[in-house]
């Protein structure tokens, strides 16, 4: 599925050393940071007590999962009830977390180059970096400023991570109602 590589190498970015030089801004310095902390966890034995929790915390810590959730269901969002919102965007990154959290372990050798950071206006930039392992796969993180510069959209090669999960359930949407998706949801994020 898309989807699964989309976030596998986004999760990829988190967890692989930096390197290059870019043009540098608040937005860049975040990730940079995020990117540290993970690497620390990283070193850590893979059977250290709260690893897991600690690795889960750190990725957690950069984005910003209502805006993800938010922009994920677009016009949506509004016909779920508040209720709702909590409830699928806790379902929609547990699902996302037990998908591509397992995976981060095993990328190790690629290198991440910075490319640079760009303006989109109303508190939100997009950075540029590249992959670069087997082959360089270019990778743009969106972020907004809300109290902090926090990821809410990832595009892989031209495919944004928040427009494919938006099409997938905008397909359930049209039959089903906001709770049957979100059990759905939460059905499959057991299901990992």
């Amino acid at each position: 599925m898309k989807s699964r590589v989309l976030w596998a190498l986004a999760a990829l970015f988190l967890l692989t050393a930096p390197s290059g030089q870019a043009l540098a801004g608040p937005a860049l310095d975040t990730l940079k940071v995020a990117v540290d902390e993970v690497l620390v966890i990283l070193k850590t034995p893979v059977n250290t007590p709260g690893r897991a929790d600690k690795l889960s915390d750190a990725v957690r810590g950069v984005f910003d999962p209502e805006e993800l959730a938010r922009r994920t269901l677009a016009t949506h969002w509004k016909s779920f009830n508040q209720g709702e919102q909590v409830r699928f965007t806790d379902a929609f990154v547990k699902l996302l977390e037990r998908t591509y959290l397992r995976r981060i372990e095993t990328y190790t050798n690629a290198q991440v180059v910075y490319v640079s950071e760009s303006p989109l206006g109303n508190n939100q930039a997009e950075v540029s970096t590249k992959i670069i392992a087997a082959q360089e796969v270019p990778i743009v993180y969106r972020l907004i400023n809300k109290n902090g510069w926090k990821v809410y959209d990832v595009v892989i090669e031209g495919v944004s991570l928040v427009q494919n999960y938006r099409n997938q359930f905008n397909q359930i949407l049209v039959s089903q109602s906001p709770a049957q998706l979100i059990s759905r949801i939460e059905s499959m994020s057991q299901a990992q």
